[in-house]
C-alpha cells in the first residue's frame, strides 16, 4: 500500500527520507530504528545480477544510515506524528526505543491540509465563475474587467493589449481537481482507518 497522499503532505513539511520512515511506521504497530534502516535499504537493494550491473552503471543509490533514520524519527516526534516507548535492554544496559505512528495526529494533518487545498481551489473557482477576466497574449496574470479598464486594457508586465480570457477550460479543470481532491481525502482516510483496524487485530 502506498500512502501517496500522505507523502505529498509530509514532503511540504520535511524531507524525503522522513516520508519513507513514516511510511514504514504506518505498516508496523511498533518498530525499532535499526529495523527501519534494514527495511529501507532492502527496498532499494538490487534483486539480480543484472540489476547490480545496471545500478553500477547508473551509480548506486547511497544506503540510508542509522543516524538519518534517527534524525527523521525525531522530526516526526517533534511534529507529534510519531511516539516512542523506551525500554532498557537487560543484556547491554542500553535503552531501546520502540517507535509507532500517532494516528490521530496523522488523520488531523491530512484533513487540515486537504481542506485548506480544497478551500483555495473553491475560492479560485468562485473567482473564475464570477468575473470576466482579461489577459495579454503572453498569459501574464489575468485581471478583472474593472482593473483592465483602469489599465486601459494594457498589460503592465509586457505592454501588450489585454483581451477577454476564455476560462471555460480553467473552470472545468478546477471542478475536476476539486472532485479528485475530495475523493483522495476520503480514500486516504479509509486507508488509514483500515490499517489501524488491522493493527488493532494483531495487538
Amino acid at each position: 500500500m502506498s500512502f501517496s497522499q500522505l507523502n505529498d503532505i509530509i514532503l511540504k513539511l520535511t524531507d524525503e527520507v522522513t516520508v519513507q520512515v513514516l511510511n514504514v511506521l504506518l505498516r508496523h504497530r511498533e518498530i525499532i530504528d535499526e529495523e527501519i534502516v534494514n527495511i529501507l535499504n532492502e527496498a532499494s537493494s538490487p534483486e539480480s545480477e543484472e540489476d547490480v550491473e545496471q545500478e553500477v552503471k547508473e551509480e548506486l543509490v547511497p544506503r540510508i544510515a542509522l543516524k538519518e533514520v534517527r534524525k527523521s524519527l525525531y522530526k516526526l516526534n517533534e511534529r507529534s506524528l510519531a511516539r516512542y516507548r523506551r525500554v532498557r535492554d537487560r543484556e547491554t544496559g542500553y535503552f531501546v526505543y520502540y517507535w509507532s505512528p500517532i494516528w490521530e495526529r496523522i488523520r488531523d494533518l491530512i484533513v487540515r491540509r486537504r481542506k485548506s487545498s480544497l478551500k483555495k481551489l473553491r475560492q479560485r473557482l468562485d473567482y473564475e465563475e464570477r468575473n470576466l477576466l482579461y489577459v495579454c497574449g503572453a498569459g501574464h496574470n489575468p485581471v478583472t474587467f474593472s482593473d483592465a479598464f483602469e489599465l486601459g486594457f494594457i498589460c503592465t508586465t509586457c505592454g501588450e493589449e489585454l483581451s477577454q480570457k476564455e476560462n471555460a477550460k480553467t473552470i472545468q479543470f478546477l471542478k475536476e481537481k476539486i472532485e479528485e481532491l475530495e475523493k483522495e481525502l476520503k480514500t486516504g482516510l479509509d486507508e488509514l482507518d483500515g490499517l489501524v483496524e488491522l493493527q488493532e487485530k494483531v495487538k
